[in-house]
């Protein structure tokens, strides 16, 4: 695999000379690239080997050039649970979905109870905007095959990997549960009113105000020995209501995140730094970026979009995911 950050023009070649690839940008710009075997979404925002870098005039190319075979296929909201029915017996799949559509909602709610999802990986990010443009334009994602674009449907390029490559998932996660309280929540879904703290039942959104929550930090939570964040996106205290980035789900325990020391540099210290990150599949959070102030600053080795979630399997805020084929 390479990274590329590339002008328009120098992106049109690359898809001309019929690489596989995942490419990120604007919207103007994705839309202007010839047909060919690529997906795409949209974001303004970027890690790249200088640093965290915002721009509209580039493109972000993930080459994927140990693909033996590769497929493209548009999945309505309805069809997201054949996510895995076209991918080959040795290889990936790479999921793109636009923030806030009713794609991204349903993979996130219904996407761990997919059949055989986690039987081979599953990497990808939700397509974001500038936030200048928020409310204003929608994320898109693109089928190369056809150049057309969707605002409510996921894009997932199938790779297909010499027997002899193995491609591997992870992620980096900053953060672990703090000392606070235990919170449970009695539904799944993206917003929260009412919860048991510590066994007590409280409104959410009263406890955080009250409390002067700290909403840069994201609910940390166990699943299954993996560690994995819910990043808060509003706290309404007059409709008692809190707003999640990605769901929480009913009857896990929850705690808020315990304060990181060295944000920016905490990326690069939990990887490897080395050459063979340069080439890995990656993408991070835009609250990782905006928190941490990444405009500027390098993560380590890794490179990639940074995106309004991450997807290793399920649906992730406030991370680094990575996938590399060995």
């Amino acid at each position: 695999m390479k990274n590329l950050f590339l002008t328009a023009s120098e992106a049109s070649a690359l898809v001309q000379s019929g690489a596989v690839a995942v490419i990120a940008g604007a919207e103007e710009l994705l839309s202007a690239l010839p047909r060919g075997q690529w997906i795409g979404g949209t974001t303004a925002y970027f890690m790249t080997e200088r640093g965290g870098t915002v721009t509209s005039d580039r493109l972000f190319c993930s080459v994927i050039d140990q693909a033996v075979k590769s497929r493209i296929a548009t999945l309505e909201p309805s069809a997201l649970s054949q996510v895995t029915a076209a991918r080959y017996d040795n290889g990936f799949t790479y999921l793109l979905l636009p923030a806030f559509s009713e794609a991204h909602q349903r993979y996130a709610i219904e996407g761990p109870a997919f059949p055989c999802l986690f039987d081979q990986p599953v990497m990808g990010w939700i397509t974001g905007v500038h936030l200048s443009d928020l409310g204003k334009r929608s994320p898109k994602v693109f089928d190369g095959q056809t150049g057309r674009c969707y605002e409510n449907a996921g894009v997932a390029l199938y790779v297909e990997l010499p027997p002899t490559m193995v491609p591997d998932l992870d992620i980096i996660n900053r953060f672990t549960p703090g000392d606070g309280p235990a919170i449970v929540f009695p539904e799944t879904g993206f917003t929260a009113g009412s919860c048991t703290i510590d066994n007590q039942s409280v409104t959410l959104a009263s406890h955080m105000v009250e409390n002067g929550t700290d909403t840069s930090l994201p609910l940390v939570a166990d699943y299954a020995g993996a560690m994995i964040n819910v990043s808060v996106q509003a706290v309404d205290a007059d409709r008692g209501e809190v707003r999640f980035y990605a769901p929480v789900v009913a009857g896990e325990t929850y705690r808020l995140a315990r304060p990181v020391t060295d944000y920016a540099g905490s990326f690069g210290a939990q990887s490897d730094a080395s050459d063979q990150d340069r080439q890995a599949l990656a993408c991070n959070c835009i609250l990782n970026f905006l928190h941490a102030g990444l405009e500027g600053k390098a993560t380590g080795e890794f490179v990639g979009p940074v995106t309004f979630g991450e997807i290793a399997y399920i649906l992730l805020n406030q991370t680094l995911v990575t996938l590399r084929c060995h």
